[in-house]
């Protein structure tokens, strides 16, 4: 027996506010789309209640609905008059042309007619929904809570700022619950429904709303603890969230070592995870790899004469740098958690111990080892490294010269590489901090104190990403001044290159954390958080050299730069003790209208039901079978739900007056049904003389006790619910 709300006067009463709350949902989707037009939705939406209150045919009020869709549709998108023969001709081609569109699933043809009168159909569903809920069940509770969130959702997560709007829903929303509620009870006991006995209700219920909305408005509030949550949030599904300016922590990644760098920039999250182990008598970098293209974004690695160099286990390994003396000899003894494909080697390095069939492949672009065994790539557990650590004549390196830089063959030129596009203040930088030194290593030193001296900022957090239109290494020199170390080594790699002076980008890891093995050896453990990027620099007659521009970072291993007895050279403090970290994945994508999104994820669900239309037809013929199946055969296997359902609730009336609609609706699927005009008392005698028992006449005595005679407490409860029972359990034979 369904209750609903019969007062016409409360109806309007209600239709006016659910229209206010209805307009809460637009005004979002209108702002963030840059669709107008708001009055002629809300025309709809009134149109649409004003049908339900006058209780209009459907077929009538869906031909009325109709024709102003399509009206609304020929106004904005033609100049003609709707009942002509040119806008009769335009809904005809734009229907179509847009079931052409639906049927070959080529979503990019649908128009924006069609979208409209597509909108249009979705108010018109959710107008009706609000219609039952008024009007049937009596509880808007659930269209509140659903624009509660709605309206936080889109404050949150998109441009759309909601503070007035936050406030709006939340007084109209509590004063339909509250009135609806009232008018609920009044409707449940048989009250009539006068204008006193409403308004001694309403009165308290409106005064305490309004006093709370008052207080709510005028206190001073408190700022967000999350500036920007959605970075945060974002985080932990491994992706990243756009910022909303310079300076601010534009994205969030996972900290560790990853293949795309094309988009730098951004937050990131610590990660403890241990990489490896390595025992080894000094703390070293451990270089996986190089990457030679700036983007102005980030790097990518380029593929012309990319040489591979081929060696097997024992042979002495080519890694492009010069090493120390024999007897300086050290082993690196690995042991991995995390295992990958390749090596992570210091400098210096001679020879790789590994399982045998292992072979080794060096990229001549990358400077990657790869690891292989029988021709397939293969992820050591354990392997040994020897090196020596490469030492740099002090004298050698201060008599090199700019001139120097014309001997070098056209192979140099990819570590010359910069964009077009790269601001010429970035240039003119590189020059100043250079122009007293008068040799390359000087110059790069110069570079490589810059960022100490001149008030950068070592934060993982608080890292802002480039804009569209914008250079990463410009943003970082002249805006922010705060990264880490893909922005400090980023940064040196371009301004050497500015200079003419060959330099590449490395990634790998730096030492880890010291510790002791269990033989007393040293033993560094390597976590993600140690991930790290350096820089090297090439100077002719020298070679390739490892240079640390990081705050904060003492440089790669213990290099000797200054070798003469004479030198004045003496190693720098860091300024900040800290490990370095860097993200992972630093993919930013474009953030699109929400029209070309709607439509990306139009196409790409379409693709996969084009790619599982077998699987889906056959699925859902089983689904399909089940479900008709158990649905013809409902009347078997509910009451086994029924019961332990109904046990679980509370002895009350309430209980009991449910249950007992459900036991009528049981008892005609088992086919003894009730006919029209037919008392209660009549139809229990019937039944009872079906089941020959009396339960049936308990049940229905206290149940009109109840509904009727408003006894709702002086019951039986435990003797009502096993008369219940026992014909719910008969109605399944």
């Amino acid at each position: 027996m369904k209750i609903g709300l019969q007062n016409k006067w409360l109806q309007v009463l209600f239709y006016i506010l659910v229209f206010f709350l209805f307009r809460e949902w637009l005004l979002p989707v209108l702002e963030l789309t840059q669709t107008n037009y708001l009055s002629v939705f809300l025309a709809f939406i009134a149109l649409c209640f004003l049908f339900s209150f006058l209780s209009v045919p459907w077929w009538l009020s869906a031909a009325g609905k109709l024709v102003y869709i399509t009206w609304v549709i020929v106004i904005i998108y033609t100049d003609e008059v709707f009942f002509t023969r040119e806008a009769q001709s335009f809904l005809f081609g734009e229907l179509m042309t847009n079931a052409g569109a639906l049927f070959s699933r080529d979503w990019s043809l649908i128009t924006d007619p069609f979208r409209t009168a597509l909108f249009f159909s979705l108010l018109w569903m959710t107008a009706y929904l609000i219609h039952h809920w008024i009007n049937v069940r009596i509880n808007i509770f659930m269209f509140f809570f659903m624009t509660v969130i709605f309206i936080a959702t889109l404050d949150t997560f998109s441009p759309y700022e909601a503070d007035g709007s936050i406030l709006r829903v939340m007084i109209l929303g509590l004063l339909l619950s509250g009135l609806l509620k009232v008018a609920k009870i009044m409707q449940q006991n048989h009250i009539t429904m006068t204008r006193e006995k409403f308004v001694s209700l309403v009165i308290p219920l409106v005064a305490l709303v309004a006093f709370s909305a008052a207080i709510g408005y005028l206190l001073p509030k408190a700022g967000p603890i999350w500036e920007d949550p959605v970075p945060f949030i974002q985080s932990f599904a491994e992706g990243a969230g756009e910022g909303t300016g310079p300076g601010s922590a534009a994205k969030i990644g996972k900290i560790g070592y990853g293949e795309d760098d094309s988009k730098l920039g951004g937050a990131f999250r610590s990660d403890n995870t241990v990489v490896f182990e390595a025992i080894v008598k000094t703390p070293q970098y451990w270089k996986i790899e190089t990457k030679d293209t700036y983007t102005t974004k980030g790097w990518e690695q380029s593929v012309s004469s990319n040489e591979i160099r081929n060696y097997t286990v024992g042979d002495t390994l080519d890694t492009g740098f010069p090493t120390g003396p024999v007897e300086d000899q050290d082993v690196a003894q690995y042991t991995f958690s995390l295992e990958y494909p390749f090596l992570m080697y210091p400098y210096g390095s001679v020879q790789a111990e590994a399982p045998e069939g292992t072979t080794f492949s060096i990229s001549n672009n990358t400077q990657k080892i790869e690891t292989f065994q029988e021709n397939k790539e293969v992820k050591l557990k354990t392997y040994n490294i020897a090196f020596s650590e490469p030492s740099y004549s002090l004298t050698a390196l201060r008599a090199t010269s700019l001139e120097d830089l014309s001997i070098l063959s056209q192979d140099f030129s990819r570590y010359l590489q910069l964009p077009e596009e790269l601001p010429e203040r970035v240039r003119e930088l590189a020059q100043t901090i250079t122009e007293n030194e008068a040799n390359l290593y000087d110059k790069a030193r110069a570079i490589e104190r810059y960022f100490p001296r001149n008030g950068f900022i070592y934060d993982q957090k608080n890292v802002a990403a480039p804009e569209k239109d914008q250079d990463y290494v410009d943003q970082f020199l002249f805006d922010t001044k705060r990264g880490y170390c893909d922005n400090f080594s980023t940064s040196m790699v371009v301004m050497l290159r500015s200079l003419d002076i060959p330099a590449r980008w490395v990634k790998g890891f730096a030492e880890g954390k010291e510790m002791r093995a269990e033989n007393g050896d040293k033993m560094y453990q390597v976590t993600n958080n140690n991930a790290h990027s350096w820089v090297e620099a090439y100077f002719p007659g020298i070679g390739w050299m490892p240079f640390e521009p990081t705050i904060g970072f003492s440089g790669t291993g213990n290099i000797d730069y200054d070798l003469e007895a004479d030198s004045t050279e003496t190693p720098e403090e860091p300024v900040v003790p800290e490990q370095p970290d860097k993200p992972e994945s630093t993919q930013q994508e474009e953030s699109k209208p929400f029209s070309e999104q709607f439509t990306d994820m139009l196409q790409n669900f379409t693709s996969w039901i084009s790619d599982n239309k077998g699987r889906i037809i056959f699925w859902s013929i089983v689904a399909i079978g089940f479900f008709y199946v158990m649905f013809r055969i409902r009347k078997k296997w509910m009451p086994k739900i029924l019961v332990p359902y109904y046990r679980l609730r509370k002895d009350n009336w309430h209980s009991f007056e449910t249950s007992y609609h459900r036991l009528l609706k049981q008892l005609e699927l088992y086919g003894i049904e009730r006919t029209e005009g037919q008392t209660l008392q009549t139809y229990a005698k019937y039944v009872d003389s079906f089941f020959g028992s009396k339960d049936m006449k308990v049940l229905t005595t206290a149940y009109e006790k109840g509904f009727y005679g408003k006894n709702i407490e002086s019951h039986e409860w435990l003797q009502l619910r096993e008369s219940w029972e026992n014909l719910i359990n008969r109605t399944s034979g």
